[in-house]
């Protein structure tokens, strides 16, 4: 279902207590009000982000303690998925560091994440930074 950018402008400038209301009641047309779905959050690449975010350590901006590694591979994210899977969680929340998300192999190795992610039965949903419009297709 499309939303509007005149109802994204709406819910954005709506204040806080209202939204939330909104927000569960939407909630209980679709899902059973006493359960929550259990989400596990996987960092695929790992620091040297070139953004000036202060509160993020995955900056490269800021000395911070955090672990940095290159994107990973495909069998790294199926093993994640399969543990949390084991542990309850029914979707993998992929995250990388980075600004805006590569073009070529790299893209291509995040959409087989998606897809090897699906293969196990889970919702995958990704934060990649900013995405060209072909990559957001």
């Amino acid at each position: 279902m499309a939303i509007s950018l005149a109802r994204v402008r709406e819910i954005y400038h709506q204040p806080l207590l209202p939204l939330v209301y909104e927000a569960q009641t939407v909630h209980r047309q679709h899902h059973a009000a006493d359960q929550v779905q259990l989400c596990t959050l996987a960092n695929i690449k790992s620091g040297r982000c070139p953004e000036d975010c202060r509160y993020c350590p995955q900056s490269a901006r800021y000395g911070t303690a955090t672990e940095t590694y290159p994107l990973l591979t495909v069998a790294a994210v199926q093993e994640q998925a399969a543990a949390a899977q084991a542990a309850g969680a029914t979707r993998l929340c992929m995250g990388a560091a980075w600004r805006s998300a590569p073009q070529g192999e790299e893209f291509e190795r995040v959409l087989a994440m998606v897809r090897t992610v699906r293969d196990l039965g889970m919702e995958a949903c990704a934060t990649l930074g900013m995405l060209s419009a072909e990559q957001a297709r």
